[in-house]
């Protein structure tokens, strides 16, 4: 069966997408026009990272076995985005992380939220959609940012995209400090692992910086020995809180990380 979405809101250019789903409610085509744009980004979280591994965990996805994990099959962002193999790596989006949500922001005034979609992290850094593809999105007339947020790292906002109106748009976050902006005054955005840039963790409220409030909720998870969950605290995405969890969060902490997207609140 197929759905066809016809999309025209003012200053967007018009778009249509047929998406195509098999019995089980996975979305496994889409077809677009021209007016869309492929976007092509790449993130690693630090919370994924394992000694001696050169790529993210998937922990979450097969906790259990095979095909049984922790992910949720619908997104964590309230976006309502619904994957049902989430917890298999031979779904057709592969091996999965966690969610991810992209938001497609104004360049000029990073406040004004143009667009937004929950997608799934795979273990490379690369996002793609629920059917395994690179997402789209509705192309701008005008420069944009991306702004990328997961559910207990710091969101991270890119600098200005120029044109964002057809075609693939490519935008690695993982290859320099600079990839993500930050207003002069601000913290980094990012540290560096493996000689890659990643997203700090610890933000578990996503109120967009680590504080009391974060260390508070995650000691309270700690003290209560959870596990075999999927939680907000469980900052190394391995099914658990523990004390790793707790010293990478003590580390944000001190640091005083925070994403330059608290400068856009209102």
């Amino acid at each position: 069966m197929f759905f066809i979405v016809m999309v025209a809101l003012p200053g967007i250019i018009n778009a249509q997408i047929k998406f195509t789903y098999d019995n089980a409610g996975n979305r496994i085509k889409r077809e677009l026009n021209n007016s869309l744009v492929q976007l092509d980004a790449k993130v690693l979280l630090r919370g994924g990272y394992r000694p001696g591994q050169a790529n993210m965990a998937s922990d979450l996805q097969t906790y259990f076995s095979a095909n049984s994990g922790l992910l949720p099959a619908t997104d964590p962002y309230e976006g309502n985005v619904v994957y049902n193999n989430i917890g298999n790596p031979a779904g057709v989006a592969g091996s999965v992380v966690d969610w991810i949500k992209i938001e497609i922001r104004d360049a000029a005034n990073p406040a004004a939220k143009l667009q937004s979609k929950s997608l799934l992290l795979k273990p490379n850094g690369s996002i793609v959609d629920i059917d395994g593809t690179l997402p789209k999105f509705i192309g701008q007339n005008s420069p944009v940012r991306i702004a990328v947020f997961h559910r207990n790292h710091v969101a991270i906002l890119s600098n200005p995209i120029a044109s964002f109106n057809s075609g693939t748009t490519i935008y690695d976050f993982t290859t320099a400090l600079n990839k993500a902006s930050q207003l002069p005054g601000d913290v980094p955005q990012m540290g560096i692992i493996n000689g890659k840039w990643y997203m700090w963790a610890g933000d578990v409220n996503s109120d967009l910086n680590v504080d009391a409030t974060d260390m508070s909720i995650a000691s309270n998870d700690f003290l209560a020995g959870l596990y075999d969950q999927y939680l907000f605290t469980d900052i190394t995405l391995d099914g658990g809180v523990d004390a790793t969890d707790g010293n990478i969060m003590n580390n944000a902490f001190l640091n005083g990380y925070y994403s330059t997207l608290i400068n856009y609140e209102p």
